[in-house]
C-alpha cells in the first residue's frame, strides 16, 4: 500500500467527516516553515492503534436490536447513493455555511468516502473493539486538522436529517436513538484519543527531502528527514502534504523499518491525475519541504508469532512489505522465520527495487525472493498474476501472509490464498487500500463501491 492515493484512498468514518477537506488550489503555493492548520481531505485511516477501554467500545456497538435498526436504516441511505450524500452535505453547509470553503469544489470523492465510511462503521458494530480502535486512530490522525467540537455537532445533526429524509418510516425514534448513541460514542473516542496523543507527539512533522532517486519512469524513492523524532512500526503508513498542493493529504507507506538516524523512505508512483503523487515524483527535489501526518495502520509484524512469512507485493505495495521483512530479519536472532516474497509488476523494468532485495537475500539465508511479471514474455522468471502464483506455490498453510498493492490485486490475492487453504485470520493487509475508487479512471457507482469494500473486508 505504498501508494494509497490512487489505488485505494483511505476511508473515513462518519465522525471523521467532521474533518472537512481543504480547498484544493489551482496554482502552486509556497509551503510555510510552520504549516497553517492543515484542513484535510478526509483520508482517515484505517486501522487500530492504541485501543480505548473496553466499555467505550461496547458503548459504541450498542445492543443487538439497535445494531439491527442501524443496519436497516443505513441500507436506505446506501441505496440512495449520491442523492443521500449530496443531501447530507447540503444540510451540513446550511447549518455551518463557513465549512463549505474547506471542502474541494468537486465533491464526488467526498461522496464516495462518506458512504464507504458509514459502511465501515456499520460493519464493525458487532465487533466493538475493532470499531473503537479504528476510531481512536482516526482521532489521533485528525489532530492535524485542528477540529473544533462544534463541527462534530453540525455533522451529527446533518447525519440525522439525512436518515430522516431517506429512511423515512424506518427511521423510528428507536433507530434515531441508536444512531445518536453510536455517533456520540464515536466522537468521544476520537476526541479522547486525540487528547491523549497530544501529550506525546506533535500533530504534524515538517520534513526535508534529502534525496529523490528516480528508479523508473514515473517512479521515485524519496529519503526524507523529519524535524523531530517520528516513531512508527514497520508496515505503517503516514499522510503527506506537498508545497505544490497545500492542505491536500495523501497516504504513503514507510518503506523500511525504523532507522537509528530517524530518516524515512517513501516509494511513490506518479499516477495520471494524481496531484500529490505527481508533485512528489516530478516536482520534488532535495531541499524541498513536506508535511507529514502521524503513522497509521496495523499491518505490522506479529512479534508473538513464530510462523514463517508469505509476503505478496504488487508495484509500490512493496513499501510496507519490505519494512516488515526488514523487521523480521532484524529479529531473526530471537525468532528465526523463513520469509518468501513474491514481488510482482507488469514488466521487468518495473521491478524497481531488486538490487536492495538481492542484498537482503544475501544477508539472510532464510529470505527467498521470487520476482513475478504479468506482461513481459521475455522475462526469465515467474510469469502471471502475482497473487495466484503465490497461492499456487504456497509454502505452508501454517504461515502468516502479508499482502500489499493496488486494491484489486489485494482483493484477488486474499481470495486465492484463502482458497489455497490459508486461514483468513492469518492474511494481513491494510484495508485502507480497499476504500475509495481509483483516481483518473471511470467513476463507479457509490453503492457498488461500498458493497465491494464491505465484502472484501469480511
Amino acid at each position: 500500500m505504498s501508494e494509497l492515493e490512487e489505488d485505494g484512498a483511505v476511508t473515513a468514518t462518519k465522525a471523521e467527516q467532521a474533518h472537512p477537506s481543504a480547498l484544493m488550489p489551482d496554482s502552486p503555493a509556497r509551503l510555510p516553515l510552520a504549516p497553517t492548520p492543515p484542513v484535510a481531505e478526509p483520508d482517515g485511516e484505517l486501522e487500530p492503534g492504541r485501543q480505548p477501554d473496553e466499555s467505550a467500545g461496547q458503548a459504541a456497538a450498542g445492543p443487538g436490536p439497535a445494531i439491527g435498526a442501524i443496519r436497516e436504516t443505513f441500507r436506505y441511505v446506501a441505496d440512495a447513493g449520491d442523492k443521500a450524500v449530496g443531501f447530507f452535505y447540503g444540510q451540513l453547509f446550511l447549518r455551518q455555511p463557513e465549512l463549505r470553503q474547506l471542502f474541494p469544489p468537486a465533491m464526488d470523492e467526498q461522496r464516495d468516502r462518506l458512504l464507504t465510511a458509514l459502511n465501515r462503521i456499520v460493519e464493525t458494530l458487532s465487533t466493538p473493539e475493532e470499531m473503537a480502535a479504528y476510531l481512536a486512530q482516526l482521532g489521533r490522525d485528525h489532530r492535524k486538522y485542528r477540529i473544533e467540537p462544534d463541527m462534530y455537532e453540525a455533522v451529527g445533526a446533518a447525519l440525522l436529517a439525512t436518515f430522516r429524509a431517506f429512511a423515512r418510516d424506518a427511521f423510528t425514534p428507536q433507530a434515531e436513538d441508536a444512531w445518536m448513541q453510536v455517533y456520540v460514542a464515536s466522537t468521544s473516542l476520537m476526541i479522547k484519543a486525540a487528547e491523549d496523543e497530544a501529550a506525546k507527539t506533535p500533530p504534524w512533522w515538517i520534513a526535508e527531502v534529502l534525496e529523490v532517486d528516480h528508479r523508473a519512469d514515473g517512479l521515485a524513492v524519496l529519503t526524507i528527514a523529519p524535524d523531530e523524532p517520528l516513531p512508527f512500526t514497520a508496515g505503517q503508513h503516514l499522510t503527506v502534504q506537498t508545497p505544490r498542493w497545500p492542505r491536500v493529504w495523501r497516504p504513503y507507506s514507510i518503506a523500511g523499518m525504523p532507522r537509528d538516524d530517524g530518516l524515512l523512505t517513501l516509494h511513490v508512483k506518479a499516477i495520471p491525475g494524481g496531484w500529490v503523487s505527481n508533485a512528489l515524483v516530478r516536482y520534488t527535489q532535495p531541499g524541498s519541504q513536506l508535511i507529514l501526518g502521524p503513522p497509521l495502520g496495523t499491518m505490522t509484524l506479529d512479534r508473538a508469532a513464530t510462523r514463517d512469512l508469505l509476503c505478496v507485493a504488487g508495484g509500490t505495495g512493496l513499501s510496507p512489505i519490505k519494512a516488515i521483512i526488514e523487521q523480521a530479519v532484524r529479529e531473526s536472532a530471537v525468532t528465526r522465520r523463513r520469509i518468501h516474497l513474491y514481488y510482482g509488476a507488469r514488466r521487468r523494468e518495473e521491478l524497481y527495487d531488486l538490487p536492495d532485495l538481492w542484498r537482503l537475500e544475501d544477508a539472510y539465508s532464510g529470505f527467498e525472493l521470487i520476482p513475478v511479471t504479468s506482461d513481459d514474455p521475455a522475462f526469465d522468471g515467474m510469469q502471471g498474476n502475482v497473487g495466484r502464483v503465490a497461492a499456487r506455490y504456497l509454502p505452508a498453510a501454517e504461515c502468516d501472509a502479508y499482502v500489499a498493492g493496488p486494491a484489486a490485486m489485494v482483493r484477488e490475492t486474499v481470495r486465492v490464498l484463502q482458497r489455497a487453504g490459508l486461514a483468513r485470520e492469518r492474511i494481513h493487509f491494510d484495508d485502507a487500500v480497499l476504500g475509495g475508487r481509483p483516481r483518473g479512471g471511470t467513476r463507479r457507482r457509490t453503492r457498488r463501491a461500498v458493497t465491494a469494500a464491505g465484502a472484501a473486508a469480511r
